[in-house]
């Protein structure tokens, strides 16, 4: 059998140091190279880094759970220090069916739910509105005569916009709603402020409550009101409604958030492809299936393990606790011709794991990529000449690469919508 701990490796793999951080890829292909099951004594972990393996994690919900809870830190912010007070209310909700965070049957049941409400055809249908919000921020970055953001002016409000008008939230709590949802995230990343995160977790929850038992007796055609119909098993109860709508929030304000700034920080280094994505804004769609693969937002899942399991001639006990990295698996050349290089077009590109696989396959996908593709379609077309004006800053993560700022500059001739 291989040794866990990965002796060949001449330094010890940290997963939230800030050079992992800033750019994990070389570190990922050591992993890979030699110990592609890595066993970390502080904390307690096993991190898997080839694609076969990754692949096989997500796929196998029977050895592999996503009910997570009991772990006495989290590994992607080991100084946070939940008082008290939070673990015993958290501890008397754990019964609370979490989608992210269930096994069948459990999560079968969530996932037929919530599904109708994500499918294909529904997210089109939202495609036109999107692109009007979309081009709406360009508007507003074109006219307002001030530095712009890449992250703060477009990739972060398009998001949290599109997500506020699915759950039916009136225009006026956007700017609630993005505040919630960035002190959520935030509280979670390493150093992280943990009061504002508390609070607005009280807060977020506390308007879904309201919000929910408003629907109940006023329903529209919002996304709420289509979760909460249902009978038997099949409805949802109220915690489990509210713990979605978070979920939906943070998650795909995040997500997508750094989708759009992955994929143009990849466009900035590569002034041919700049060139191609201007002159054929079409491109758009494929310069995001790449980016999802190259460098995508999620770079970590955490899973634990029901029985022993053998990957990669290593053996994992079971209950431990298992980091498949998928920005790792994305960038294994035993799966990808050429992994290091941003190349359009890839005949396989489908078979990334940035959304994960199997049944945890993320719900939001098609969202997610109609609103990136529209983003960067309309920076394609009138922001031709787009860059960067500062080095950015990263979100302090090992699991969500993106950016929290990307300062940008750009000729203001204001080139309308199509």
């Amino acid at each position: 059998m291989r040794s866990a701990l990965g002796e060949s490796m001449t330094h010890r793999f940290d997963l939230n140091s800030p050079a992992n951080i800033a750019d994990p890829y070389p570190s990922y292909a050591r992993l890979r190279a030699e110990a592609p099951v890595y066993h970390s004594a502080e904390p307690e972990l096993w991190i898997v880094s080839r694609y076969a393996d990754v692949r096989t994690v997500l796929r196998d919900p029977e050895r592999f759970s996503s009910e997570v809870g009991g772990l006495e830190s989290d590994p992607f912010n080991p100084g946070l220090d939940l008082p008290k007070w939070l673990t015993g209310i958290l501890s008397r909700i754990s019964a609370v069916r979490v989608l992210l965070t269930s096994d069948p049957p459990d999560h079968t049941i969530l996932r037929r739910k919530v599904g109708r409400a994500f499918t294909p055809r529904r997210m089109a249908a939202w495609e036109p509105r999107i692109r009007a919000i979309t081009a709406r921020l360009v508007d507003d970055m074109l006219a307002v005569d001030r530095s712009a953001d890449l992250v703060r002016d477009l990739a972060s409000p398009l998001p949290t916009t599109v997500i506020a008008e699915l759950l039916g939230v009136p225009t006026e709590r956007n700017d609630d709603f993005k505040r919630w949802s960035d002190d959520l995230i935030n509280g979670l990343l390493t150093g992280g402020p943990r009061i504002p995160m508390f609070r607005s977790a009280i807060a977020i929850s506390w308007f879904f409550l309201r919000t929910i038992r408003h629907r109940r007796r006023d329903p529209g055609d919002d996304l709420i009101s289509l979760l909460i119909t249902g009978d038997g098993d099949e409805a949802l109860t109220q915690w489990e409604l509210v713990t979605f709508c978070i979920l939906l929030l943070a998650a795909g304000n995040e997500t997508t958030t750094n989708l759009i700034a992955n994929a143009m920080l990849a466009v900035f280094d590569r002034p041919a492809l700049r060139q191609q994505l201007c002159a054929n804004p079409e491109l758009a769609a494929a310069v995001i299936a790449e980016a999802l693969r190259f460098d995508g937002p999620g770079q970590g899942l955490m899973r634990v393990t029901r029985t022993e399991v053998t990957l990669s001639d290593t053996v994992i006990p079971a209950g431990a606790y298992v980091i498949p990295l998928l920005g790792s698996a994305n960038r294994d050349p035993e799966h990808w011709p050429d992994p290091d290089e941003f190349l359009l077009n890839r005949p396989n590109i489908n078979e990334h794991l940035a959304f994960g696989s199997g049944i945890h396959y993320c719900i939001g996908n098609a969202l997610a990529r109609i609103e990136a593709t529209a983003a960067l379609e309309e920076i394609a077309r009138r922001l031709p000449d787009i860059a960067p004006s500062a080095p950015p800053t990263r979100i302090a993560s090992p699991v969500l690469r993106g950016l929290r700022t990307q300062p940008i500059t750009f000729t203001r001739n204001k080139i309308p919508a199509q």
